[in-house]
């Protein structure tokens, strides 16, 4: 740290890593939490761009703080416009070899940049992905989600492109871009962009990305946190933008179809644009915009992509050929009922194996209890004993005893059986020798008994 104060300012241009590009609206609730998870990133050589978008609280002032402590954050502001447009806009400022796109109200561990950093830095890699999980605003508790990276759809080797997984290039992790670490180079180069819309703008930034991409590399530590249940988060907000998630996907589509290998994904496509249709009617906040975006599939979406043409094996999922064929044939409140039914249904049994769950481990617990229990008398018994022992130890009649069983025990070790007989001979010779010891030993014995006896009844 102290190093990175003595260099000059051009000095640390040259020395950045890592870009972070931060859009800010309205953030000032959760904005310090994340700017402390920034700067205290153990990988110093960073720069922190945060691009405020128009806030109209006090996120401005709040960043304005953050700099007077710390010179590696700049501020850029814009109109508001959305945070695709204020990704773009940080780009043009961006010095590091390296970017991530970080939003202002997530959790990250301190060591977040500096892991994946190496692991480009090792892989040489286009694109680096985390794993991560989500945070409830309104519990404060964590959840493990593989969404962010699905570890069953990775390849054996450590770094991959497109054709190394062709069936699962884009299922392989979710649209975000805040659990990726790009090489700026990469994105120069491909003209890779945020659509400049409100919701899912990372669409075909990500898409296209992982289709451009000659090398991928992971890391899975979960280094990301996702705070969910925000009212003020984009998600919260879906049915102010309807048809987004729509348009994003119609745009990478578009964009997919030029490519000569397109065919070689199209499986991998289709299976993210459906699960993402599906998705984005499931955040809508009313019935009005879920009815919307419902027949707008209906009528053209899953025609337009040429999925009503795809068999089942065709999806990953056999619930989501299911689902498309029924909203085909029925109304959005009659798929929505039964939607929420198999939701029931869902719950009741998932509420049922975590019952029988717990009662298997509360059987389990008990039988651990019970041998513990059992292990304790045993040790009580153990204890009691020994002081028994101890007790008996410490007579007159018990210290005679061993006394006078000294020279037995003496000559019972001497003249035990070897356990090894060097050769036949030796043990010839041997037997006379026994034969005397064995003599001595009778007289010994007499002689000691006969002077026992005596001490005990003088």
């Amino acid at each position: 740290k102290a190093v990175w104060h003595r260099k000059t300012m051009e000095e640390k241009m040259k020395d950045i890593k890592v870009s972070v590009i931060m859009p800010v609206y309205n953030a000032a609730e959760y904005l310090s939490r994340t700017l402390d998870d920034v700067t205290n990133q153990t990988l110093r050589d960073i720069q922190i761009i945060c691009v405020d978008d128009g806030s109209k609280d006090n996120s401005r002032e709040i960043v304005k703080e953050y700099q007077k402590k710390d010179e590696r954050i700049q501020l850029v502001e814009q109109e508001n416009k959305n945070a695709g447009a204020a990704r773009n806009h940080g780009m043009q400022y961006a010095k590091g070899k390296y970017v991530v796109f970080w939003d202002s109200d997530d959790l990250f561990l301190e060591n977040a940049l500096e892991t994946m950093y190496l692991q480009a830095e090792k892989t040489q890699a286009d694109i680096c992905i985390c794993a991560a999980r989500r945070y409830d605003n309104q519990t404060g508790k964590y959840f493990s989600s593989d969404a962010y990276l699905r570890l069953d759809y990775l390849p054996e080797q450590e770094v991959f492109q497109k054709t190394d997984i062709p069936d699962h290039i884009f299922n392989l992790a979710t649209n975000v871009p805040w659990n990726k670490m790009f090489l700026r180079s990469f994105i120069i180069e491909n003209h890779l962009e945020f659509q400049e819309i409100r919701q899912a703008n990372d669409t075909f930034f990500t898409l296209s990305a992982f289709y451009f991409a000659k090398r991928i590399s992971y890391v899975t530590d979960v280094l990301i946190s996702y705070r969910v249940n925000n009212e003020q988060s984009l998600s919260g907000k879906a049915s102010d933008t309807v048809f987004c998630a729509y348009d994003s996907y119609c745009k990478t589509k578009e964009l997919l179809e030029k490519q000569p290998d397109y065919e070689l994904v199209r499986r991998s496509f289709l299976n993210r644009a459906i699960s993402g249709f599906y998705h984005a009617l499931n955040i809508q906040t009313n019935f009005a915009s879920y009815q919307m975006l419902y027949e707008k599939l209906v009528k053209e979406g899953f025609e337009e992509f040429g999925l009503t043409k795809c068999t089942e094996d065709f999806f990953f999922d056999s619930w989501m050929y299911t689902d498309m064929h029924n909203m085909l044939e029925w109304a959005p409140g009659d798929f929505l009922v039964q939607k929420s039914m198999v939701r029931r249904l869902n719950v009741e049994k998932a509420n049922a194996q975590k019952k029988e769950l717990n009662a298997k481990r509360a059987a389990k617990t008990e039988k651990i209890e019970s041998k513990d229990r059992r292990i304790e008398k045993l040790n009580a018994r153990i204890q009691e004993l020994k002081d028994k022992n101890y007790e008996i130890m410490n007579t007159k009649r018990y210290k005679v005893a061993s006394f006078f069983a000294k020279p037995f025990e003496w000559f019972r070790k001497r003249n035990a059986e070897p356990e090894e007989k060097e050769d036949a001979a030796q043990k010839k010779n041997d037997k006379g020798n026994i034969y005397i010891q064995a003599v001595h030993r009778y007289c010994l014995c007499l002689c000691c008994y006969r002077f026992y006896f005596v001490m005990l009844y003088r």
